[in-house]
């Protein structure tokens, strides 16, 4: 796209039309990813395992612009799951032009108590998932370009203790983008990573059940406090939209200015 027809745009951060699959949508960040750009016109099929929390998904965007078509499916496990995902969003939406893999699993243990079956389920859902899902969409992002964004983590740069599955997976989600961004970047299709710090959803409220590890994790991050879902918003349309059209193989950290330090 040439800088007259980017600035001929009334909004470059529109996706008014834009055909989206978002994992994880049922709650926390992917929910308000899905709900964020359906607000922008976005026709996104929002996909997860719960069919009453996807279905309440898609209640709260029912006078958005856009439109969430619920998909339950399962990305674990087996390698059809994915693919089958990516060929029924295809059929309801005629196409695709943004991927967001946001679901992801984690288990808050270190080396000595992570089993291989529980390194497993996270490697397979954080990881393996995003690059099936990746591979089952390539055709059709690269009919006429298209956007990955691969929700990974702060913890994709940094390291932590008694996280050691989650943030080897997190690791490997950046890898994947950055290789992913090379290999696509003649068929104009941008792989970026959204990289969010702390997030009050389900999973950080695991941690902040202990009140002496709230008040550290405060303490940690510069601005004093974690983000809200909605928060992510943003950053995500910015990645999903033509705004980021020169923009890949690169990674949005939104996390309070933790990585900073």
């Amino acid at each position: 796209m040439t800088l007259t027809e980017t600035a001929s745009r009334a909004d470059t951060f529109d996706l008014t039309g834009r055909r989206t699959i978002v994992t994880g949508a049922s709650r926390g960040i992917g929910r308000a990813i899905t709900l964020g750009f359906a607000a922008r016109g976005a026709q996104v099929v929002a996909v997860a395992r719960s069919a009453g929390d996807l279905e309440e998904t898609s209640r709260l965007a029912a006078d958005s612009p856009g439109a969430v078509h619920p998909l339950t499916g399962d990305l674990r496990g087996a390698s059809d799951g994915p693919a089958q995902v990516v060929e029924r969003a295809v059929d309801l939406l005629g196409g695709l032009d943004v991927l967001v893999n946001n679901a992801g699993y984690d288990n808050e243990q270190g080396i000595d108590d992570t089993t291989a079956e529980e390194w497993d389920k996270v490697i397979d859902l954080n990881v393996r998932s995003t690059f099936l899902l990746c591979q089952a969409a390539s055709p059709f992002l690269r009919d006429g370009g298209g956007k990955v964004v691969n929700v990974a983590s702060m913890f994709g740069h940094v390291g932590s203790r008694e996280e050691l599955a989650y943030i080897t997976s997190k690791h490997a989600v950046m890898g994947m983008t950055k290789a992913l961004a090379l290999e696509w970047a003649r068929k104009d299709i941008q792989v970026n990573a959204l990289c969010p710090g702390f997030v009050d959803t389900e999973m950080l409220a695991r941690a902040m059940a202990d009140e002496a590890a709230a008040k550290y994790l405060r303490r940690m991050t510069p601005l004093g406090r974690w983000a809200q879902p909605e928060e992510m918003v943003g950053p995500a349309v910015f990645l999903a939209s033509a705004a980021s059209d020169f923009m890949t193989g690169q990674a949005l950290i939104v996390d309070g200015g933790y990585t900073a330090q």
